[in-house]
């Protein structure tokens, strides 16, 4: 495919990155956290949206490559708040080692993300460091918000939409709003990158929900996951929103139940099935991605130009990458 060959200079910067071989419980988790299977969307965003203006992409890879490591520290930490077992298909940190570990381990790959960004030209280091530790509280935020919400019996629509954003959006947002900053473009330009990721953003996390329920054993995640974890999604929301009292209290009932996990999986995806949820969110991943695309199209560049940030914005919607 004509991305592989970002990905596979990546792939490669991040084999560069020195890790001491001492202690071992602190390096091995990254090396193997970094090696697992991985789209790595975020440089590729970055990367795509400075070949906006700019081809010899090359040179910009190592301050992209921060936006993966910073990711990566946010997934093994959340890994252990949700105490998720599987991640990419492999066992998680705090599962392969233990939660110790992956706090620690985690905290580095941050460090070394912020390494990454101090490299830049003096002239862009103060302004693009600010701006991540802006979105860096907004991620955190985002992760609070989702821990409150899993000891509330009910949340709505609404406030689902503005935690995913924060936890997840603003992160997509920030990576092509980082190419263009590095390609210089302008702050109207710069805005509009960073809506187009934040928009797409909320789709992507809007079809991860799906996908748990929906997908198939190639998502890297076990497939029911977030029901068993009692995780809002926004198939759950809607669930609440939508369901009868009869189903309401069914809802209840599994979501205490934790005795056999194959039957809560069964009975939670039948009311799912019941609402005609499948239905109503499709239709919503695709109302935040065409919002995306209408955005990217009032980016005032080449069509011409556009089209490569576009397919890869394509193949991500219909899930190919």
């Amino acid at each position: 495919m004509q991305f592989e060959k970002y990905h596979r200079e990546i792939d490669k910067e991040i084999s560069k990155i020195k890790l001491n071989n001492t202690p071992k419980e602190l390096y091995d988790p990254i090396r193997y956290v970094l090696k697992m299977k991985s789209k790595r969307v975020r440089p590729i965003l970055a990367i795509l949206a400075y070949k906006l203006i700019h081809r010899s992409w090359k040179k910009i890879i190592k301050p992209c490559l921060s936006l993966e490591l910073f990711h990566n520290f946010t997934l093994i930490h959340d890994d252990i708040m949700d105490k998720a077992p599987i991640r990419r298909g492999k066992k998680t940190i705090h599962e392969k080692w233990n939660k110790n570990i992956g706090i620690l381990s985690g905290d580095l790959l941050m460090i070394l993300a912020y390494n990454m960004l101090s490299e830049l030209p003096k002239n862009m280091v103060s302004k693009t460091i600010a701006r991540f530790n802006e979105i860096s509280i907004k991620v955190c935020e985002g992760q609070q918000l989702d821990m409150n919400y899993q000891t509330q019996n009910h949340i709505n629509e609404k406030q689902y939409i503005e935690m995913i954003r924060l936890k997840t959006a603003t992160l997509i947002g920030l990576s092509l709003e980082l190419g263009g900053n590095l390609a210089k473009m302008n702050t109207n330009e710069l805005n509009t990158l960073y809506k187009i990721g934040e928009l797409f953003g909320i789709g992507f996390q809007l079809s991860d929900d799906l996908l748990d329920v929906y997908g198939n054993k190639n998502f890297g995640k076990k497939i029911g996951g977030d029901i068993l974890e009692n995780k809002n999604t926004f198939l759950s929301v809607k669930a609440y929103e939508l369901s009868t009292k009869d189903d309401r209290e069914n809802l209840n009932y599994w979501k205490k139940n934790s005795k056999s996990s194959k039957e809560k999986i069964k009975k939670i995806t039948e009311i799912f099935n019941k609402l005609n949820l499948k239905k109503i969110t499709e239709k919503k991943i695709k109302l935040f991605f065409d919002l995306a695309y209408k955005k990217l199209e009032s980016l005032k560049i080449k069509k011409l130009d556009k089209e490569e940030l576009k397919n890869y914005l394509n193949l991500l919607f219909e899930r190919k990458i």
